[in-house]
């Protein structure tokens, strides 16, 4: 009788024991050393010395429901959107609690801007300061580019900014360009200011100037276009993760045999991946960042996730992988 409620609880839940497992095992292999090796990195320890513990086995809990939830919604885009945006939300809540009542939430203790761009030219600057960079390259090499689209502090604002309207059409090969001038640009500012040995004052300005200019983007122009121009064109960093994240064993596949080209994934991504040229293909465009919208957007159930030409259970397992770094993400969300 026992075993037929089990049975009867987990068809009403749907468990995915394997997901289960996975975002748990995940949560708990990202977090367990840092409790180990540096406790005073996770919140709960700065302020109740031994308590880390229980910090991780929360957020260990935590993993494995979000994954249900995950596997089991039938609009993935609404919920990747909350827990994305939850993410931001207790991300800047420590930041400004470490500026204004105190530093003990300020991860180093030291004030950090929480602009993006600065992962790519602080370092530069400094000539020092490598644990941003090494972090994000860490991460590329755990969920590939959903950096972007699952673990980015500022991306979630673009995304909600571009969620009002369907995505128009963009002119994919400039924005392209665009991107990764970006990148030589900050490259070659941060260069320049350090060869004319700039100020910290003329540094701050110029990085809060460059990140103001990138929310007027995201609330003018994302906005309006329906589509996180901030993302996929202004931020250096998303066109690094870009790059990076092909490396990545993961891609987005349509089977043509069952597609209807009603194009109803397009007008889900948010990342201009899915064009009339790229469902031809079979498979999402260069920007895509295994975000996992277009998979419930399609009626026709055309759309999978591959690892290296497997497609079975791949979504549920990188889901779970993505949903344990991001618990793993709230550990460490601080500056």
């Amino acid at each position: 009788m026992y075993s037929n409620y089990i049975t009867i609880m987990k068809q009403a839940y749907k468990i995915n024991t394997r997901s289960l497992i996975i975002s748990t095992s995940f949560t708990l292999l990202l977090l367990i050393p840092v409790l180990i090796m540096k406790p005073d990195t996770l919140l709960a320890e700065r302020f109740f010395p031994g308590s880390g513990w229980i910090e991780v086995s929360l957020l260990a809990i935590y993993a494995g429901w979000l994954s249900q939830v995950m596997i089991n919604t039938k609009n993935i885009s609404n919920i990747r959107v909350k827990y994305w945006f939850f993410f931001s939300v207790i991300f800047f809540t420590q930041f400004l609690l470490g500026l204004f009542v105190n530093d003990k939430f300020l991860m180093t203790g030291d004030l950090h801007l929480p602009i993006p761009a600065l992962i790519v030219a602080a370092p530069i600057f400094r000539g020092e300061g490598f644990f941003m960079p090494i972090l994000l390259i860490s991460t590329l090499a755990i969920v590939g580019p959903a950096w972007c689209s699952s673990l980015c502090y500022i991306g979630s604002w673009d995304n909600l900014a571009s969620l009002k309207n369907r995505p128009k059409k963009v002119n994919r090969k400039q924005t392209i360009i665009l991107r990764y001038l970006m990148i030589v640009l900050v490259v070659a500012v941060a260069l320049v200011l350090k060869c004319v040995g700039a100020s910290l004052t003329a540094i701050a300005v110029f990085a809060i100037a460059f990140g103001l200019f990138g929310v007027f983007i995201m609330l003018y122009f994302s906005r309006k276009l329906g589509y996180m121009l901030h993302c996929t064109t202004y931020c250096p960093v998303g066109g690094v993760v870009t790059l990076l994240g092909k490396l990545y064993p993961v891609r987005v596949k349509i089977d043509q045999n069952t597609c209807t080209n009603c194009n109803i994934c397009s007008s889900h991504c948010k990342y201009d991946a899915l064009s009339n040229e790229d469902i031809n293909a079979g498979k999402a465009g260069w920007n895509c960042t295994l975000c996992g919208d277009c998979l419930t957007s399609c009626h026709a159930s055309s759309i999978s996730f591959s690892f290296f030409g497997m497609k079975k259970n791949v979504w549920e397992v990188y889901m779970a992988i993505v949903v344990g770094t991001h618990a793993a993400f709230l550990a460490l969300a601080r500056l």
